[in-house]
């Protein structure tokens, strides 16, 4: 039987990124919105619209809510790629000056998925067979 990996990109969904030369996978899917909404501790439509008007603005000044907006993000693929963290570990690990590269491969990641509020709604609300 041909295996999966064999036949397509099993990791089209993945990437890595580098906290103090380390790689760390990430990844977001599914699993990534728990992670999402206890880092930044409002649901996850809350932290889309509030990612989407500092994207708006172009040149992304860090302030205390865009931070926390790109900190939030960056645990939640860390911890769905399969590395035990906590927020303030992911905080003391990647300095500010490092923020905006990391950032950047993550918020690449996550705008290369088509999710929307409901579709995370109808994963909690289905019974599941």
């Amino acid at each position: 039987m041909a295996k999966l990996r064999d036949l397509v990109n099993v990791d089209i969904n993945r990437d890595t990124i580098k906290i103090q030369g380390a790689k760390i996978p990430v990844i977001f899917t599914f699993t990534s919105f728990p992670y999402l909404e206890e880092a930044y501790g409002k649901p996850y439509h809350v932290f889309e619209k509030d990612l989407n008007l500092m994207m708006k603005k172009g040149k992304v000044v860090l302030g205390k809510k865009e931070v926390r907006l790109m900190y939030a993000l960056i645990y939640s693929m860390i911890r769905s790629g399969g590395t035990d963290a906590t927020v303030s570990e992911v905080e003391g690990a990647i300095p500010l000056s490092d923020l905006p590269d990391i950032f950047q491969v993550a918020f690449r990641l996550f705008n290369n998925q088509i999710f929307q509020a409901k579709d995370a709604q109808k994963i909690k609300t289905e019974k599941k067979s």
